[in-house]
């Protein structure tokens, strides 16, 4: 009789115990509420709920699936490259490491394009060793956009050092390009169109003559827009873009783009890339790294709208929390 009345009462005392618990320490769900808007420089999880590990890297996208490919350093445990992928831009599923950085001791700025004459993808990034001597790029390749991704060679192109590097892909001739610091410490920044398959470099290559690193690069009415960031490490500087009326150059220095940058810093980032948002009109995504003093897995990433004003200035703005309405749907053909 006593043992029945004792374990009816330890239940109830476990259950009372139970929800004063549970109202104290909520339980996180795996998946978190879905974003509707890019918040820059704030928290930003994947789907499973865990920080994004995409680091100084581009976006594609791939029409036939109807998907947005985010690549990047994965600085966690394995290094090499990470890739993600979302239907919206604002929320990312972890597709994993599509590249193990092996035995390169230097893995950096990984940039992905897909060739549609051989049905593959194309990583170019950075090849380097542990002292930064190497300065080399080096080409992967893989069948499917979430890897594996497969080295082929690595070299430094045309014999100029490679660190810091930028990809362009002309939208009508399907031509790629390369931007890379180059030589003795990023003295200079080079531009190097790459083979028809984008295999290889070719020896159409031009020193641009900024003293720069980061470079992205947008092109708007026939005049070229290349966006770099000043040479001091993992510390933010002010940025500065140059024009051009043809990629390879020559380009002329117009300033700082960042509009009311307090702290001189590019809004605290580093640029890396800038995507063009298929879909809507001159939409073009600043994606730049906030480094935080070094590169960690926990990085955060400044995303902010590009605009070019009637004028033909680039301009950027901060915006603690925006979307994707900023922009002006094309016009869907009939």
């Amino acid at each position: 009789m006593l043992y029945k009345f004792r374990l009816p009462a330890f239940r109830a005392f476990y259950l009372l115990g139970f929800v004063l618990f549970a109202s104290t320490h909520p339980v996180y769900s795996q998946q978190p509420t879905p974003y509707t808007s890019f918040k820059p420089g704030g928290e930003w999880l994947d789907t499973d709920g865990k920080h994004i590990d995409c680091h100084g890297g581009n976006i594609i996208y791939v029409d036939s699936l109807k998907t947005y490919y985010w690549y990047g350093e994965h600085r966690g445990v394995p290094r090499g490259a990470s890739c993600y992928s979302s239907k919206d831009l604002y929320n990312w599923k972890n597709e994993g490491a599509v590249l193990e950085k092996g035995t390169i001791e230097t893995f950096e700025r990984p940039k992905v394009v897909y060739d549609a004459t051989k049905d593959q993808y194309v990583m170019w990034f950075h090849f380097d060793g542990n002292r930064y001597t190497l300065a080399e790029l080096g080409v992967a390749v893989s069948k499917s956009p979430t890897g594996p991704f497969v080295v082929q060679h690595h070299e430094r192109p045309n014999g100029h050092e490679s660190r810091d590097i930028g990809m362009y892909v002309d939208p009508e001739t399907k031509k790629a390009y390369i931007g890379y610091a180059a030589d003795h410490t990023n003295r200079t920044i080079r531009m190097v169109e790459l083979s028809g398959d984008y295999l290889s470099t070719t020896t159409n290559d031009v020193d641009i003559e900024a003293h720069c690193e980061g470079p992205g690069i947008l092109k708007k009415k026939g005049t070229y827009y290349l966006l770099t960031s000043g040479c001091s490490g993992w510390t933010p500087n002010p940025a500065t873009y140059y024009t051009a009326t043809n990629i390879l150059g020559p380009y002329t220095k117009q300033g700082n783009p960042f509009v009311g940058d307090a702290g001189n810093n590019s809004f605290n980032s580093q640029p890396c890339y800038i995507f063009k948002i298929p879909g809507y009109r001159d939409a073009y995504l600043y994606m730049g790294d906030r480094w935080n003093g070094g590169g960690r897995p926990d990085s955060q990433y400044v995303f902010l709208p590009i605009t070019i004003t009637e004028d033909g200035k680039m301009e950027l703005h901060w915006y603690k929390e925006w979307d994707l309405s900023m922009f002006t749907p094309e016009r869907e053909k009939r």
